[in-house]
């Protein structure tokens, strides 16, 4: 298929299946947690976990699928092995930044620890936040 074909293929499927909202979601969520990342009690930070999550459980099989459909049925086996292991490599490499960026904030910043890490959790949060931001725009500039 035509990569003209196959962003227009993706795009219909992207709007037809609810994918879009999900990036909005997840920026929302982070924005929040940006914004008041120093006064968060721990039933709201899981609340908002838990709604976080089941959000993204109920689109990855959906996103999966499409992702999926537009292979080969012999190439299928691959594409979801990609798929799985890039998933977990960038939950490697966010995890790893944020935990830099808390470290940092931690070593560098003066004050108690307790203050030392809500600064660094929220300047992780902040870089998340960005990350997701580029994301959500490469999107629209890739699938149009």
């Amino acid at each position: 298929m035509p990569r003209h074909q196959t962003s227009a293929y993706l795009s219909h499927t992207a709007r037809r299946e609810g994918w879009l909202a999900l990036p909005p979601c997840r920026w929302v969520v982070l924005l929040i947690f940006t914004l008041v990342a120093r006064h968060l009690a721990n039933p709201f930070i899981a609340t908002v976990y838990v709604l976080y999550m089941a959000g993204m459980g109920t689109c990855m099989g959906s996103v999966m699928t499409s992702a999926l459909r537009t292979l080969a049925d012999n190439q299928q086996t691959e594409g979801n092995a990609i798929l799985n292991t890039l998933q977990q490599f960038a939950g490697a490499v966010g995890t790893s930044l944020s935990a830099v960026v808390v470290a940092q904030s931690q070593t560098y910043l003066a004050g108690s620890q307790a203050y030392t890490t809500a600064v660094g959790t929220q300047n992780a949060f902040i870089m998340l936040t960005v990350f997701v931001t580029v994301i959500w725009f490469s999107y629209f500039k890739v699938v149009k």
